[in-house]
C-alpha cells in the first residue's frame, strides 16, 4: 500500500489582512465571519503549530509543519536546560531563519510490526513530495568527521538521521551522545556491520546488542530505526525485526562516497541523482572524509535548488533486552578502564586483539559472548588471508640479516581511513 502524502494536504491558514477584515465585517453574518477571523488570528499566533495527522498507509502517525527552522519554544524549558547551554544557543540561532536550508517539516513514524522505507528495495511506504529529502548518515561515529558532519549540519539548521554502529558507539559514547543532544534521530546498523545474509545464529545478537549499546551510549531513548549494512537485508532478520517494531529504512539516493576521497564528486553524486529523483532518502557515511569535505557546500546547493529536508522522528522508542542491556554495560565498562588507562582511548575505534591473535598470544577472548566465534570459524580478512599461506621454499645457505624496516611517518590526526575500513574495524567479529 502506498503512503503517498498530497502536497496540498498540508496548508497553512489564510492570513487575513486589515482590507479582508473590513469586508468580512458587513451583511449579515458579521458575527460568524468575526469569529471565523479571531480564530485564524489565534492560529497565526501560535509558534510551532503541530498540523492536523495526516496518514500515509499505516506508517505515518502524524506530521508537523515547520518553517526554516524550530523555534525554540518547542522544547519546554527544563528539556532545554538539559542539553545545555551550546544546545539552546544553537536553537536560538536557529529560530525563524529563512536563509538556512533548515527543516521543512518533520514526519513521525509508526513502526509498528516493521515498517519499510526506502524506494531503492521497498514500496510499501513512500511520504516525500517531490522536492522533499531526508538525510541519513551511516557507519559512525568516527570523530575526525562525524563533528564536520554535525557541524554543517548546525550551520543549514538543518537535522538527520544517523544509523550507528554498535561497536562504534562504544567506542565513542560521547559523540552519540551530542549527536543525539544535536537533536538528530538515532537509529541503528548493527553491531560490528557485519553481512545479514551471511551472519547466521548471530545476526540476532548483532542487531539487539547493536540496539543496546546505541542506547545506552546516547543517554536517552533512541528510535526504532534499523538499516542493514551494505542495505543486505535477509528474510530471517526483517522477520525478526518486525517482531520487535523496528522500522527497516532502505534509501533513494546513494552517495557511494566509501569510493573516493574527493568531496567535489560526492557533490555531483548526489546533484545528479536528485535532477532525475527530484526526491528520496539520501545516504552518505560520517566515517568518510570525502562526505566530510563535502557537506556544507552541498547543503547550501540544496537549499539554492529548492529542496526541502524532512526530518523523520519515531512514534515510539526502541525497546532493548534486558540480556543485551547487560552485554552492552559489560563493553561500555571495557572501554572506560580503557579510557582511564589512556586519555586517547575514546578515539580508538579498533579494538586491540582479533580472535586469532588472542588465541596466539593466550589471551582470553573478551568478545561479548552472543558474538564469539570459535578461531576455526572466524571469517578470513584481508589479501593474506584471501591467499593462503605461501608454500614452503628450501633453504640452501642462509641469507644475509634483514635490513631493519624504515621507521614509519608520524600518522596525522586527519589521516583518512584505509580503503579496507570494515575489515580492519571488525576483523574480530
Amino acid at each position: 500500500m502506498s503512503g503517498t502524502l498530497p502536497r496540498s494536504s498540508i496548508r497553512a491558514p489564510r492570513r487575513y489582512t486589515f482590507a479582508h477584515s473590513l469586508r468580512l465585517g458587513t451583511g449579515n453574518g458579521y458575527l460568524m465571519r468575526s469569529a471565523l477571523l479571531l480564530s485564524a488570528a489565534v492560529l497565526l499566533a501560535i509558534p510551532g503549530l503541530v498540523m492536523p495527522a495526516v496518514t500515509g498507509g499505516n506508517a505515518i502517525a502524524q506530521e508537523t509543519a515547520v518553517t526554516a527552522a524550530p523555534p525554540a519554544t518547542t522544547a519546554p524549558a527544563s528539556t532545554a536546560a538539559s542539553r545545555g547551554d551550546k544546545a539552546a544557543s544553537r536553537t536560538d540561532k536557529c529560530a525563524g531563519r529563512t536563509d538556512v536550508l533548515g527543516v521543512s517539516r518533520v514526519v513521525e513514524i509508526n513502526t509498528a510490526g516493521g515498517q519499510q522505507f526506502g524506494q531503492q528495495q521497498y514500496r510499501d511506504n513512500d511520504f516525500l513530495a517531490d522536492g522533499e529529502v531526508v538525510l541519513t548518515f551511516d557507519d559512525g561515529p568516527l570523530r575526525p568527521y562525524t563533528v564536520p558532519v554535525l557541524n554543517a549540519l548546525d550551520a543549514q539548521c538543518t537535522k538527520a538521521t544517523f544509523f550507528i554502529v554498535g561497536r562504534m558507539a562504544v567506542a565513542d559514547p560521547e559523540l552519540v551522545s551530542e549527536t543525539a543532544r544535536r537533536g538528530h534521530t538515532i537509529g541503528t546498523h548493527t553491531w560490528s556491520h557485519r553481512n545479514m545474509r551471511t551472519a547466521g545464529s548471530m545476526a540476532k545478537g548483532e542487531v539487539e546488542l547493536a540496539i543496546s549499546a546505541v542506547r545506552k551510549a546516547a543517554g536517552q531513548p533512541t528510535a526504532p530505526f534499523f538499516r542493514f549494512p551494505f542495505l543486505a537485508d535477509s528474510r530471517a532478520m526483517i522477520a525478526h525485526l518486525g517482531t520487535r517494531d523496528n522500522g527497516i529504512f532502505s534509501i533513494d539516493v546513494d552517495s557511494v562516497d566509501y569510493r573516493t576521497k574527493d568531496p567535489a564528486e560526492v557533490h555531483t553524486t548526489i546533484l545528479k541523482q536528485l535532477a532525475q529523483k527530484r526526491k528520496g532518502i539520501l545516504l552518505f557515511h560520517d566515517i568518510q572524509p570525502s562526505t566530510a569535505g563535502a557537506l556544507a557546500g552541498l547543503l547550501g546547493e540544496l537549499k539554492k535548488r529548492g529542496f526541502k529536508v524532512v526530518h523523520m522522528i519515531s512514534k515510539t522508542p526502541a525497546t532493548t533486552l534486558p540480556e543485551y542491556d547487560a552485554l552492552a554495560d559489560k563493553e561500555l565498562s571495557r572501554k572506560q578502564l580503557a579510557a582511564a588507562k589512556s586519555p586517547l582511548a575514546n578515539r580508538a575505534i579498533v579494538w586491540p586483539v582479533s580472535p586469532g591473535d588472542a588465541t596466539q598470544a593466550g589471551r582470553a577472548d573478551t568478545r561479548p559472548a552472543a558474538l564469539r566465534v570459535p578461531p576455526a570459524l572466524a571469517p578470513s580478512s584481508g589479501a593474506t588471508a584471501a591467499q593462503g599461506n605461501p608454500p614452503p621454499q628450501a633453504i640452501t645457505q642462509p641469507g644475509p640479516p634483514p635490513t631493519p624496516p624504515a621507521a614509519a611517518p608520524p600518522r596525522s590526526k586527519w589521516r583518512a581511513p584505509d580503503d579496507d575500513w570494515a575489515t580492519k574495524m571488525f576483523r574480530d567479529y
